[in-house]
């Protein structure tokens, strides 16, 4: 592929797409070229393009050698209140919580705590891609992934998790003791 606007338009559709970090590897093999120089120029300019024309969307380069096209963040509000229904429940949203706050954790003890609904919120946060599995015995080990700690901008360090989501209690007004104490659990 010899057009550099042509290859930025398929970084870009492959970017929106995937909602999701993507790895330069698979950048390349689905714009089927071997020129990492080539696509690295495309990004760099694509990434240009958002900061210095005031788009609504950035692009970033993440550890590894992926990249993830987001909106701003000064943009979320309005997009908020236009769009009712969020990603996720307000259930998988605890449930993925509780997951960060304790982790490493057994699925069954997250379940124990959440109620039954827990493994299929376990499972929508596996599609999602949020967290991450390791068998043990007959239960798996549940931790947040780094996709998780990527989209939400955290460390992807359990002690930064912990630290980071009792600010947010705190900062919300969510600083009883009651809500402190279901994440303790």
């Amino acid at each position: 592929m010899e057009d550099l606007s042509e290859l930025k338009a398929r970084i870009e559709a492959i970017l929106y797409a995937s909602a999701r970090p993507v790895h330069l590897k698979m950048i390349m093999k689905a714009c089927e070229t071997r020129s990492k120089k080539r696509v690295l120029e495309a990004i760099e300019e694509l990434r240009k393009d958002y900061e210095n024309n005031g788009r609504a969307l950035e692009l970033l380069e993440l550890p590894g050698d992926r990249y993830y096209l987001k909106l701003r963040r000064e943009y979320m509000e309005l997009v908020r209140r236009l769009i009712k229904k969020p990603v996720l429940s307000k259930g998988v949203m605890r449930t993925l919580s509780f997951i960060a706050y304790h982790q490493p954790i057994e699925q069954s003890k997250v379940a124990a705590v959440r109620g039954g609904a827990a493994y299929k919120h376990v499972k929508i946060l596996l599609e999602k891609g949020l967290i991450d599995t390791e068998k043990s015995g007959r239960t798996l080990i549940l931790r947040t992934s780094q996709l998780f700690a990527d989209l939400f901008g955290v460390e992807n360090d359990p002690a930064a998790i912990r630290r980071k989501l009792r600010a947010w209690l705190r900062s919300s007004g969510r600083n009883s003791e009651a809500e402190i104490m279901e994440f303790k659990e």
